[in-house]
């Protein structure tokens, strides 16, 4: 009998203890009220700001296409060393960066389904492990690309697998950061970035400037601040032809006339050559302009 007891009380503590399997429902389901998702969510949750709520460190949403297939192989640049895959299945949006110190940001991204090794992209540093305890080692060259890294403690091969995540678009989280937009853009303070200094994008179809603060646009700037110039360089090209005019009549004048009328051309040459010298590349800074 007490074993009998002993089995019950044994499979109720079983039954009562929180079950970690996963929870497949067939049907929908609803939720009339609100939702907190994550380890932080606490009994009492406040909703005041929100419906669903993740809260957590480092949050991840991520959407899975089924039916899509993987694009061309893209390369993750990453400090010493670089990531290879195929994208184009899965999107992400990443509350901040999950390493120690990293980046207090939001991103939108493209992210593989699956790891892939990080390799040496020919500049990682090469260590002189002949002596284990020297912390850091010596740097004795760099491992060729294509290779594994080295661990600066141990001189093990670094051979652990990540995902590869192409950034879309990245808010910074603090008051002076920028904004990067499209795939290989770097994030800088204060800036809107489209590309890096090796990748450079232009941004057309831009509307008018309405107000100061507004982006002033090149057909705002020819018509309004390079007018006046535009209008000067009119001048300067209508003087120019007069010159010019001027010179062939007496050039004319010269080869009409012998003996004194050739003096009289040459003075006028002489008067009018600095001139010339002087609007010579005045029109062509002002045409630099157009």
């Amino acid at each position: 009998m007490k074993k009998i007891h002993f089995g019950l009380f044994a499979l109720c503590t079983v039954m009562a203890m929180p079950s970690s399997a996963d929870q497949v429902k067939p049907d929908d389901l609803i939720v009339q009220g609100n939702l907190c998702v994550g380890f932080d969510c606490v009994d009492g949750e406040d909703f005041s700001l929100g419906t669903l709520k993740l809260k957590e460190n480092n949050t991840r949403l991520r959407w899975h296409d089924t039916s899509a297939v993987p694009g061309d192989l893209v390369r993750q640049a990453l400090p010493n060393a670089y990531i290879e895959g195929t994208v184009g299945e899965s999107w992400r949006m990443d509350a901040n960066q999950s390493n120690n110190e990293g980046a207090n940001a939001f991103y939108i991204n493209q992210q593989s389904l699956e790891t892939y090794d990080v390799l040496s992209d020919g500049t990682a540093p090469d260590y002189d492990c002949s002596d284990l305890n020297a912390i850091p080692k010596p740097v004795v060259g760099t491992i060729p690309e294509g290779e594994f890294l080295e661990s600066e403690v141990t001189c093990d091969l670094l051979t652990a697998k990540q995902t590869l995540q192409i950034n879309g678009i990245v808010l910074g989280g603090a008051a002076g950061d920028g904004v990067a937009l499209g795939t290989g853009a770097t994030l800088a303070d204060g800036e809107v970035s489209l590309g890096s200094a090796e990748l450079r994008r232009r941004l057309v179809h831009v509307a008018s400037a309405l107000a100061d603060s507004d982006v002033l646009i090149k057909s705002q700037m020819d018509s309004g601040l390079f007018q006046e110039q535009h209008e000067r360089l009119d001048e300067i090209e209508a003087l120019l032809g007069m010159v010019e005019r001027s010179v062939a009549v007496l050039e004319t004048a010269t080869k009409a006339k012998a003996g004194s009328g050739g003096s009289g051309a040459m003075g006028w040459l002489i008067l009018l050559f600095p001139l010339l010298l002087a609007l010579r590349p005045r029109q062509r800074r002002y045409a630099g302009l157009r």
